[in-house]
C-alpha cells in the first residue's frame, strides 16, 4: 500500500470550478474521511482519483505511479477502487457481498476450478 498525494488539483466543468488547487496526502494505514456539503467537490475529486475525471491542472500520485491521466481501468489495476454512492446494489447481497464483487478482477483461478473449489480458488 503506498501513499496517496494530490497536489494543487483544479477541475473545471465551462466556467464553473468544481475543484480549486486542492492538495492532501492520505498515509497507508490510516481511515481517511473527505467530508463537506453538497457541492463541495467530494465526488468529483474521487472521480480524479480514479481515472473517471482527468484535472486541468495539479498532480494525483499513488506511490510513484501518476494518476493524472490513467485510465479507471489502469487507477483499478494498482488496487484503487470506490463504491458509488448510489442505491444500485445487487437485491438479496448483503453489502458485503456487494463490496465483493468488484474483487472478480484480481481473482487467479478459472471456472472449473471456482466450481469444484480446487487449487487457488480454495485459497482465497
Amino acid at each position: 500500500m503506498d501513499k496517496l498525494t494530490i497536489s494543487n488539483v483544479t477541475l473545471s466543468f465551462g466556467g464553473l470550478n468544481a475543484l480549486m488547487d486542492v492538495s492532501l496526502e492520505i498515509h497507508p494505514g490510516l481511515i481517511t474521511s473527505i467530508i463537506g456539503p453538497n457541492g463541495a467537490g467530494k465526488t468529483s475529486l474521487l472521480n480524479c482519483v480514479s481515472g473517471f475525471y482527468h484535472p486541468v491542472s495539479g498532480d494525483i500520485y499513488y506511490g510513484d505511479q501518476r494518476l493524472t491521466k490513467a485510465s479507471p481501468h489502469q487507477v483499478s489495476n494498482l488496487g484503487i477502487a470506490r463504491a458509488f454512492q448510489n442505491i444500485e446494489l445487487f437485491r438479496g447481497m448483503t453489502v458485503l457481498d456487494n463490496l465483493m464483487l468488484a474483487r472478480h478482477q484480481k481473482l487467479r483461478y478459472n471456472f472449473w476450478q471456482a466450481v469444484v473449489y480446487f487449487g487457488r480458488a480454495s485459497l482465497q
